[in-house]
Parts: structure tokens; C-alpha cells; sequence
């Protein structure tokens, strides 16, 4: 019965964003996907997507344990949360499903993708509902800690960031990882004593992309992206918000 219901909620995730694709990305329009690993967002008619990863397929392959799945190469190999190497204004979208949970700094990512858009240009942007994965049973992350990643980004206080992602990090090991080995049929060994130290100074280190450090449901994501529309008032518009079984879309235009 649940492998039943997953399907059913994969199916219509993946209905709910080909549909939103279809009516919000500009049809002969060129974007950015990033971390579609193994499953690209169907585009418009005449519309095509450079892919970016951190990672190369084989990297990534080992991150996943489904059998058989296809990874899309990536066309470019950068830090998909900051978008450094991507000229700015240069792009008519950016597609990001199931990245900025990922991200120690949501708002601030979603500025970066705002700032490779051209004007009039879109970011479709989706998260998981915790509920609805392994994340279920973390405290939603609040729209204050999301301004306040922001602010302490802003200033560049690297020492603060990385006391809260450590915390992140505690409650992941703590709550999504057991449950992930789980889902995936691994058992689980939770790391203790040094093991475990040397395990978050690791993930701290290399920015800890791979691990969820927000937890989302359906009104805490829409109250991020209405937190985006007041930093960047009159730049952005909050086109729309649609709910899947497991996971929430936004739709975010730039305007100026």
C-alpha cells in the first residue's frame, strides 16, 4: 500500500510540474536547471536548459540508491547556490526541485537566482513537505531564521553560520538519516564519539549541500517566498504557489 501511494505522489508531482512548466516558462527560452539528477523538468516547445551540478553523474549515482536510474550529465560544474560563474541578467529561467532545502542560506539564494535572470525572467523553485519525507519529525524551519541566515550572509559572519549549520547537521543525523536508511532499506549505524565529530567537521567543510538544513512545510514555504517579495519589493512577483501530494512549487518572476 505505501509503495502504491509513493507512486501516486510521484505521479503527481510530476504532472503538477510539467503543467506549471508549460504555463510560466516562455516557450524557444533558454534557462538553467539546477540538480536535476535524474529527473529534468519537461520545457516548452523550442526551450532548452544547460544543466549545473556540483557533481559529475558517477558522483552522483553514488549518492542514490535507485536501481537503474539516468542521471543527466550536467553541461556546467559550479556551486548551483551561488550561480558565480552564470553572467548576470543572462538567463529567461532558472529551475531548481528539491535544491534550496539543501542551501545553509535560502534567501540568499534565491537572490542569486534572481540575479542571473533577465528581466521578466522566472524561477521555478519546488521543496519537499516534511510530512511527506524523511525529514518528518524536525521543527519547520520559521520565516525569522530564514531572514536571519540572510542578514549574517550579508555580513559575512562565517563563525555564527557555522553554529547554526552544525545544529542543521546535529538534527539531520538525529531524525533524517535514520529515517532515510529506512526508506532506502539500509540499516542504519549512527556514528558516535569521534566518528561522529569528525563526520559533522567533514560536512561542515564541504558546506554540507547534501543534507537538508531547512525543513519545509506548505505554509513555511509560502511564507519564504513572501518574505523574498518584501526584501525585493517591486523587483519580484510571487506568480504562484501550487501544492503536489509531497512537495510545494513556487513560481517567482523577476520585474525589474
Amino acid at each position: 500500500m505505501a509503495s502504491v501511494l509513493l507512486r501516486l505522489g510521484l505521479l503527481g508531482l510530476e504532472q503538477t510540474r510539467r503543467r506549471l512548466s508549460l504555463r510560466y516558462l516562455p516557450i524557444r527560452s533558454r534557462g538553467l536547471e539546477i540538480g536535476a539528477l535524474h529527473c529534468p523538468l519537461p520545457l516548452p516547445e523550442g526551450s532548452r536548459a544547460l544543466y549545473i551540478d556540483i557533481n559529475m553523474p558517477e558522483t552522483l549515482k553514488e549518492l542514490r540508491v535507485d536501481a537503474g536510474v539516468v542521471i543527466v550529465t550536467p553541461d556546467i560544474l559550479t556551486d548551483g547556490f551561488s550561480l558565480s560563474c552564470i553572467a548576470p541578467q543572462s538567463q529567461d529561467f532558472v529551475i531548481a526541485n528539491h535544491v534550496l532545502e539543501h542551501t545553509a542560506d535560502a534567501l540568499g539564494t534565491l537572490k542569486n537566482w534572481l540575479l542571473a535572470l533577465k528581466p521578466g525572467g522566472v524561477i521555478f523553485v519546488s521543496v519537499p513537505i516534511a510530512e511527506r519525507c524523511f525529514d518528518r519529525g524536525r521543527e519547520i524551519t520559521p520565516s525569522t531564521h530564514f531572514l536571519e541566515d540572510y542578514q549574517l550572509g550579508l555580513a559575512g559572519d562565517v563563525m555564527a553560520m557555522r553554529k547554526r549549520n552544525r545544529v542543521h547537521i546535529e538534527e539531520y543525523l538525529n531524525v533524517s538519516a535514520p529515517a532515510l536508511s529506512v526508506m532506502q532499506g539500509v540499516p542504519w549505524e549512527p556514528p558516535e564519539g569521534e566518528e561522529r565529530e569528525e563526520l559533522i567537521e567533514r560536512l561542515l567543510g564541504s558546506g554540507s549541500g547534501h543534507i537538508h538544513h531547512h525543513v519545509f512545510s506548505r505554509d513555511s514555504f509560502s511564507d519564504l517566498l513572501g518574505l523574498l517579495d518584501d526584501v525585493y519589493s517591486g523587483s519580484v512577483r510571487i506568480e504562484h504557489v501550487a501544492r503536489s501530494r509531497i512537495e510545494t512549487v513556487g513560481i517567482i518572476r523577476k520585474l525589474s
